[in-house]
């Protein structure tokens, strides 16, 4: 089981708890834990991201269980590419996110394992991200 199915399955449990008041801050531990190939310092500043910009930049965090559960699950959509299995005909990242990712993975490239590291520039050349900055 991959680490995106993990977390997914973890948001589905979180968010159908009856315990409503920890939600963000529990699916951003999960997250975080999710990205076990990754340094935690990145995952942490990368989680941040999100909360401060939301996953398009003109909203924050939202605390609703739907609108959660899209935020939720936008974040699987982004362990599937640390997963090194991202869904380039889906395509659900965004150029400001990419951005984001790219500067991360070069301030943290000497703890990325190579293969990952590669992969995921890669995309971030397709994507743009590194004539944005």
């Amino acid at each position: 089981m991959g680490a995106s199915s993990i977390l997914y399955r973890g948001i589905e449990k979180i968010i159908n708890s009856r315990d409503k008041a920890c939600l963000a801050p529990t699916i951003g531990a999960l997250f975080i834990k999710s990205g076990f190939m990754l340094p935690r310092d990145l995952m942490e500043d990368l989680y941040q991201y999100y909360v401060d910009s939301g996953r398009d930049r003109s909203r924050p965090v939202p605390t609703d269980s739907d609108s959660l559960r899209e935020f939720a699950y936008h974040l699987v959509d982004v362990i599937d590419l640390f997963d090194m299995d991202y869904d380039n005909i889906k395509d659900p990242i965004k150029l400001d996110e990419w951005v984001t990712i790219k500067d991360l993975f070069s301030t943290y490239a000497e703890d990325i394992d190579d293969d990952l590291l590669t992969y995921v520039m890669q995309f971030a050349i397709e994507k743009g991200a590194f004539r944005s900055s």
